[in-house]
């Protein structure tokens, strides 16, 4: 590893493997709340580990939480290069940090939080899923979305952003904005580069702000694995430490351009994403009446938001390509790509990308985008 990516590890400290972890956190916690022994293992692996546990008071009362714990170090390899380490993900821990900071500013619903032990990097919080609340990333795969709910995540989606940008003025980020922008336009980036280098350049200006000056926070991890819907609507968000200075127009697109994977995929269709950016409309335009978003930066951002995600597949549920095949959801996420910004007619409006999405979707589930076993 070379010398300079050396300093950004925190190697002082060792990552906690489960056991490690369940005694680290009764030491910090235990004489507080009682005996917590982890039970689960809800996500993570890679950056940050959550756990739900069992916590047995002092009183003899039993409850259910959860544990998040997040690692000082993140190595290069499979999942990050050496640059995702050194600008991103060696700040994991302070990421997290700040994401329960932004949380305390926040009247929009996210998970109540016991306590925060910031030196250990360690939350403990409510287990929301006991009021029945799922992640949204679960409910489009086992087909459990729908309108009502939809509207309810743009709605939400509208009052983070006034949130964001009215409160968190004197909250700093912990990563480079510059840098987030390389890690997710990386795979426009690759598809523009010959002869389209102009479109990719406008889009950077946009997003980093060159042509306007932006002030305050922006979500940039808005996405299917950051909310969880009850059956009737009721939305929470969550990690938000990832949150740079940048286009705050990014915030609708980047949720949109995820669920546009969902769509080819069929697990969701075009009128489930227009439901939800028309609820983020509504929202915006009650407490600023003449507010509008640029239909062609949506379109951008909402096309590199699907490319990043479809092209790599990371961070992805691998379910999400168990209907038409991985191979066919990343050709199906560049074909998308590149009609959205062809030479001959770019789209620029999001009823003409609907349209498109619509189309290649068809395409997707009718198998057109697989690819013949070449024995070689």
């Amino acid at each position: 590893m070379p010398e300079q990516m050396k300093s950004k590890q925190n190697f002082e400290k060792r990552n906690l493997g489960e056991e490690e972890l369940e005694v680290e956190v009764n030491r910090i916690a235990g004489d507080k709340y009682g005996k917590i022994t982890l039970t689960e293992v809800l996500a993570g692996g890679v950056v940050s580990d959550i756990y739900r546990a069992k916590v047995i008071a002092l009183d003899g009362s039993e409850k259910m939480i959860v544990v998040k714990y997040t690692k000082p170090n993140i190595p290069a390899g499979g999942n990050f290069t050496y640059s995702d380490i050194e600008h991103a993900f060696s700040l994991a821990q302070p990421v997290h940090n700040l994401d329960v900071e932004i949380q305390g500013q926040l009247d929009t619903a996210t998970p109540k939080i016991i306590e925060h032990f910031s030196e250990e990097h360690i939350t403990l919080m409510e287990d929301f899923t006991v009021e029945g609340y799922k992640l949204l990333q679960f409910r489009l795969l086992e087909d459990e979305i729908t309108s009502t709910q939809m509207f309810a995540l743009g709605r939400t989606l509208a009052k983070l952003q006034k949130e964001f940008v009215s409160k968190l003025q004197g909250i700093s980020s912990i990563e480079e904005a510059r840098w987030q922008f390389e890690e997710r336009f990386f795979e426009l980036k690759a598809l523009l580069y010959n002869g389209r280098v102009d479109i990719f350049n406008e889009i950077q200006d946009d997003f980093l702000g060159r042509n306007k000056e932006y002030s305050g926070l922006i979500w940039t991890d808005g996405d299917q694995k950051n909310f969880a819907l009850t059956d009737q609507g009721e939305v929470l968000a969550f990690d938000f430490g990832r949150s740079i200075v940048c286009d705050p127009d990014f915030m609708p697109a980047n949720l949109a351009g995820h669920l546009g994977l969902f769509v080819i995929a069929g697990y969701l269709t075009v009128d489930n994403i227009e439901t939800m950016l028309n609820s983020f409309l509504q929202e915006m335009k009650r407490d600023i009446p003449d507010y509008v978003f640029s239909e062609q930066k949506i379109v951008n951002y909402f096309t590199a938001s699907l490319l990043h995600r479809g092209l790599a597949m990371r961070w992805v549920d691998k379910r999400l390509a168990d209907k038409i095949g991985e191979d066919s959801l990343k050709q199906a996420s560049m074909h998308f790509g590149d009609e959205v910004f062809s030479p001959k007619k770019r789209v620029v409006t999001l009823t003409e990308a609907f349209s498109l999405l619509e189309t290649i979707a068809q395409f997707a589930q009718g198998g057109q985008y697989k690819r013949p076993n070449i024995n070689i």
